[in-house]
């Protein structure tokens, strides 16, 4: 006789592996009175008067997040994808990524996706492979065009007023050091097995440390159908491309954050790029003000609470799970549920995002005023302080800009024998010759001199920073 988990336990457990499921009638994600039509009526009235036929007594039936997160089939089948699913997440094997990256809207905007994603006029050296629906490799910019002017006629169906998306883009995605070659192969049998009735381009990236693949799909299918993939949707495509990828010998798997013990922040991508930057984005600072609000009220934010009641639902179906592996039989079984009961215990305590936020953000006040001068932090400073402020970045700046050091600045300097400095950088030694080009500055100098010399550099620094800002200078603008 095979082990299986209880029904109980495989409903407890989709619970934690299905998605959160946000796009309920009536709730903001449909239409309630689309279940009151009349043909849905119809169809209930004569699904009536037919006798439904008699279920098998003890007959194990998958409720809907079970399908969900484990699919259907016989009990024994589901509890083996649901052991499965969790012993991948108790290992942390790593997690695909399915997101939607933007929708375009006529041909003309098609075809700047079309040639973003394969890299067309970036050189033969760097454009890249499209791959279409059709078992076709696209190299050409006039293809391109004419394909982008077909699923612009075709979406428009004869409307010109018509003002809806022509197609829809997303990306594919593994972390780094994980096979190209198989993330592509997996990304393009996902592509015709998912949206075998619509027509897709497909391009494989690897410009980045982690291998994607950008996918743009024709908002109409075949059929003249449009779709809008909702939460459940791209769970389900994570899934599936969790499995080609499985299937190709690439670990990977497809859980929610909360079943991997983490809170759900659902931040957006552009706030993580801000970070990156050292900027703080305007999300931090609204979470950091709600944290203010409760700290000066003497008031305990309510997420704390429903955090942790949401965890400790997720521990409870944990240790059902694992109670119910140690009693098995089974050796694999009970490793796997030691491999759980670790996982567990490793869970980090919940917290909510305006407490760490605010701890970030004081974290980075705290750095950024000791790196500031006294003058940028608001400071009352004579006049002679503000001059000698603005010539230390005016000298900064431009030995930045001729590619020449600042031993004084720099750690690691060395004086002569003789009296003149010396800076080793990564075993090189070099004289202080190198600093010989950049004029010495006194602050005796006029402040008007010294504060167009400082707008100067200042102007030239913002555009450079401007152009290394800038995505694809010589290719089309997203």
């Amino acid at each position: 006789m095979s082990f299986h988990l209880s029904s109980g336990t495989l409903d407890s457990m989709a619970g934690v592996f299905s998605p959160a499921k946000k796009d309920r009638l009536g709730a903001g994600g449909g239409k309630s009175g689309a279940l009151k039509s009349g043909g849905a009526m119809l169809a209930l009235a004569v699904a009536s008067m037919f006798p439904k036929a008699a279920k098998t007594s003890g007959a194990y039936r998958a409720s809907a997040k079970t399908k969900q997160a484990f699919g259907g089939s016989h009990q024994a089948a589901v509890s083996r994808r649901a052991i499965a699913t969790m012993e991948r997440t108790a290992r942390r094997v790593p997690e695909v990524m399915v997101r939607v990256t933007g929708r375009q809207h006529g041909a003309g905007h098609v075809l700047a996706n079309f040639a973003y994603i394969s890299r067309l006029g970036h050189g033969l050296e760097k454009e890249l492979e499209l791959h279409t629906s059709e078992g076709d490799v696209i190299n050409d910019g006039r293809e391109m065009q004419e394909l982008a002017r077909e699923w612009h006629e075709y979406e428009m169906g004869d409307d010109a007023r018509r003002k809806g998306a022509t197609s829809l883009s997303m990306i594919l995605s593994m972390p780094a050091g994980t096979d190209p070659e198989r993330v592509q192969a997996a990304a393009l049998n996902f592509a015709r097995d998912e949206f075998a009735n619509r027509c897709w381009v497909a391009a494989l990236h690897i410009d980045r440390d982690h291998p994607h693949v950008h996918l743009t799909i024709a908002r109409r299918d075949h059929d003249g159908r449009r779709f809008h993939p909702s939460r459940e949707d791209l769970f389900r495509y994570r899934q599936r491309f969790a499995e080609k990828l499985r299937d190709r010998g690439v670990e990977a798997n497809a859980t929610p954050a909360k079943a991997r013990g983490l809170d759900p922040t659902r931040e957006h991508i552009a706030a993580q790029k801000v970070r990156e930057k050292g900027q703080v984005p305007r999300l931090d600072r609204t979470r950091e003000a709600r944290a203010d609000r409760y700290r000066s009220a003497g008031r305990i934010d309510p997420v704390g609470s429903v955090l942790a009641e949401q965890r400790a639902v997720v521990r409870a179906a944990y240790e059902q799970s694992i109670l119910e592996l140690s009693t098995s039989p089974s050796l694999v079984n009970k490793t796997i549920a030691l491999s759980l009961q670790r996982f567990v215990d490793a869970m980090p305590e919940p917290e909510p995002n305006s407490t760490r936020t605010a701890s970030r953000v004081e974290k980075q006040h705290a750095t950024g005023s000791r790196d500031r001068a006294p003058l940028e932090r608001g400071e009352a400073v004579d006049q002679s302080d503000v001059l000698a402020t603005a010539m230390t970045r005016l000298s900064d700046a431009t030995a930045r800009s001729r590619g020449a050091f600042d031993p004084s600045r720099t750690r690691g300097t060395a004086v002569d024998a003789d009296g003149d400095q010396a800076l080793a950088v990564d075993g090189n030694r070099r004289s202080h010759r190198a600093t010989a080009e950049v004029p010495p500055q006194t602050v005796s100098e006029p402040p008007h001199k010294v504060a167009a010399l400082l707008h100067e550099v200042e102007e030239r620094d913002r555009a450079r920073r401007d152009r290394d800002r800038s995505h694809d200078r010589s290719g089309p603008r997203r």
